[in-house]
């Protein structure tokens, strides 16, 4: 075999520049790899993103079933009495509002009451209402200046938001 090399350094030199080689191909291949696996990554991440919003929004409506199916459909009642219910302008009612509700969750941030001489429901805006409910029985005192017919306006609310407009029977004031 024949021997190319005149000395030690030059093959040391060839051994070099192929060890320099060798580590800049391989090198270059690793890059290579990594930008390719990132490339993947990134277009991947959306779909991970896709997955996992439509997970949550699955997970949402079932628990906003669940709730739907717990909550209570019954509307709370409330009871009117006026004593007197005919009286001379100038005299004072008491009214009795008793309000129930059956799973007893009554919303008194949206209970009230106001009186007025229309007979029609006002609605279940409680900024329609004059004056506020704070408890399950509520007695109230109304002293009427003018003559004419007057009728008690009850909101009732709960807490699974059932509201209810309960009138009462018409007061009667006159003059004399």
């Amino acid at each position: 075999m024949k021997n190319y090399y005149k000395n030690e350094k030059g093959s040391m030199a060839i051994y070099a520049i192929v060890t320099v080689l060798t580590f800049l191909l391989v090198s270059s291949a690793i890059l290579y790899s990594a930008v390719g696996v990132r490339k993947r990554q990134l277009q991947t991440m959306p779909k991970i993103k896709e997955v996992y919003e439509k997970y949550l929004s699955s997970k949402y409506e079932i628990y906003e079933a669940e709730v739907e199916k717990r909550r209570d459909k019954v509307a709370p009642t409330a009871t009117i009495s006026v004593s007197p219910q005919t009286i001379t302008a100038g005299e004072t009612v008491t009214v009795t509002i008793i309000q129930k509700d059956n799973k007893d969750r009554l919303d008194y941030s949206k209970c009230a009451y106001t009186y007025n001489s229309d007979s029609s429901p006002i609605g279940i805006d409680v900024s329609a209402y004059a004056s506020s409910l704070s408890a399950e029985e509520n007695n109230i005192e109304i002293t009427f200046t003018s003559e004419g017919t007057y009728y008690i306006h009850v909101l009732t609310s709960d807490l699974d938001k059932n509201s209810i407009e309960t009138i009462s029977l018409p007061i009667t004031v006159t003059n004399e």
